[in-house]
């Protein structure tokens, strides 16, 4: 008899040690993808990216499966172990707290990722360049002024005037790594909502836990932040506030977090036009609701069929996207949302959420705005995860999910009786669906930066700040600190020097890293410049600064 608590005792610290490795190892993969090991040289590289991935998709895998048949065949050891006791420790703790932890993370993580894309010469004129010129030249003095878009106001292309709002932020740190910052920080700041919203509607700490860890793994917003910098990542926080005001019917904060969001991209207004109908049918607010929806119809056709041209003299760009489907509307959309590519799409959307929105239609119609916005889209690059195309979705795909694991929970006695196996279910999707680590990411760009780019990124910063550019566009983020600098084409002239001369520049920087295809060689376009009169100021390693005369 005196042996059996012995037994217990010794099987419970094998299986806590077992569990406790496992966790261990599957934390490691997961955040770094075991690339230490491979620069350490203790292990070879895997190669390709989605190698990675699956490793970690393999990791994450076992360790559920391990956990579930610890779980199913010692139940009373299961829930002493140690991985078990930190996982209640932290659904424990107060929503807030929780997404104060994951906030600092996330914004830490984010940012020194950004920075090293910086650092690496990885960001570009598309989309960092031309936000950063905006702002610089707001603070001298050219509101929004973009040099980049072809010596416009930046509200002719895209209509987004909350850039004017970073001008103090910027003239505290005059770098392009301020909007890095900021945008990391936006983008974190949508966990105290959620996990406010998941608590007040699920009644249960552990809600907020896993809907925090959820967006912590999210991959589009990731992506989003690893593509330069976007001002509708800014807003993303002003839509989840906007939606809880809403529904405790305080109309005013409503408005005002309305108004915030809409002042990031022009295709807001879509998403403002539906919480409008939201508030009307739902809500039952016919005057907010009918306000909301007229006046976001009135004020997209304003911004983009008087303003955009009257400051561009040309009608609305990205209307094109669209322009074939409306020859022929009723066919053109039926055939479009039926396509392989655009059904494919809709499963990757909600399959992070294992299409639990799909349950909660009032909430649902949240997603459509930018759901049909990028499945009605000539341009395929809109249905992409790896750019910042589902930004505007992605809170109501969150808010969807905690109303519809709220509303099943209450038809369904069965899901209220497994509702927390449904959260870590979830979880698991999440993970699953999460890609590559940040620690990736960062190596990669670490793995670009040598004595050469260091060379390069000095070299840059000796250019006077008056002085007209043009360059390539990984470079221009490095110069962009001035009124006028200008991008190489890729396919319109193969000719540089042409380009030289429209622009009048001063200086003209190549670096054969970046050479454009579709362009004349090197060699070839240096005989050009200095024929013209350009001369070489400095070059090395296929690097140049080229200067023109004073003849």
């Amino acid at each position: 008899m005196t042996n059996k608590p012995q037994t217990y005792e010794l099987k419970f610290h094998i299986i806590n040690m077992l569990l406790v490795t496992a966790a261990t190892l599957t934390l490691f993969i997961l955040f770094t993808n075991l690339l230490p090991l491979v620069q350490a040289g203790w292990i070879k590289s895997l190669g390709k990216k989605t190698r990675y991935v699956n490793l970690m998709a393999a990791a994450v895998s076992i360790f559920t499966a391990l956990m579930i048949l610890v779980r199913w065949k010692t139940p009373t050891l299961f829930d002493r172990t140690w991985p078990v006791l930190v996982w209640k420790k932290l659904c424990r703790l107060h929503p807030a707290l929780t997404a104060s932890i994951f906030f600092l993370l996330y914004t830490a993580v984010m940012t020194w990722t950004g920075f090293e894309r910086q650092e690496a010469l990885e960001t570009r004129a598309f989309d960092l360049g031309i936000f950063v010129q905006a702002v610089w030249n707001t603070l001298h003095g050219d509101f929004l002024f973009s040099s980049i878009k072809e010596n416009i106001n930046l509200l002719g292309d895209h209509v987004s005037p909350i850039l004017a709002l970073l001008t103090p932020a910027y003239a505290l740190w005059p770098d392009p790594k301020a909007l890095i910052l900021i945008q990391a920080i936006a983008a974190a700041s949508c966990m105290f909502p959620l996990a406010y919203l998941a608590q007040e509607r699920l009644k249960d700490r552990f809600w907020a836990v896993i809907f925090v860890l959820m967006y912590f793994f999210y991959q589009p917003t990731r992506a989003a932040l690893h593509e330069d910098f976007h001002p509708e990542v800014l807003i993303e926080t002003f839509l989840i506030l906007a939606f809880i005001f809403l529904e405790h019917r305080k109309k005013l904060p409503f408005l005002l977090s309305l108004l915030v969001a809409v002042s990031a991209k022009e295709n807001i207004l879509g998403i403002a036009f539906m919480l409008g109908f939201y508030a009307l049918v739902w809500k039952r607010m016919p005057a907010l609701g009918i306000s909301v929806m007229v006046a976001s119809v009135g004020l997209f056709l304003f911004e983009t069929r008087w303003l955009i041209p009257f400051l561009t003299h040309e009608k609305y760009f990205y209307g094109g996207n669209y322009a074939v489907i409306m020859t022929n509307p009723i066919s053109g959309i039926f055939q479009k949302l039926l396509g392989p590519e655009q059904l494919s799409y809709i499963f990757k959307c909600f399959l992070p959420f294992l299409f639990l929105p799909f349950f909660h239609l009032p909430t649902l119609i949240l997603t459509f705005p930018v759901l049909f916005q990028n499945l009605l889209s000539q341009n395929t690059m809109m249905r992409s995860f790896n750019h910042h195309y589902l930004t505007g979705m992605t809170p109501f795909l969150f808010i969807s999910t905690i109303y519809a694991v709220n509303s099943l929970s209450l038809k369904f006695q069965w899901v209220q009786k497994n509702i927390r196996w449904l959260g870590l279910a979830l979880l698991f999707a999440g993970i699953i669906r999460s890609g590559p680590s940040e620690y990736y990411y960062f190596s990669q760009s670490r793995s670009h930066r040598n004595a050469h780019t260091e060379m390069v990124k000095n070299k840059l910063r000796q250019i006077p700040g008056d002085q007209t550019v043009l360059t390539h566009n990984n470079l221009i983020p490095q110069l962009i600190n001035r009124k006028s600098i200008y991008q190489f084409s890729y396919n319109s002239d193969p000719t540089k020097m042409r380009q030289a001369d429209h622009y009048q520049a001063d200086y003209v920087i190549f670096e054969k890293t970046f050479w454009e295809p579709n362009t004349l060689s090197i060699e070839e376009t240096l005989r050009d410049f200095q024929a013209a009169g350009f001369a070489v100021e400095f070059s090395e390693d296929g690097f140049y600064i080229l200067k023109r005369g004073t003849s």
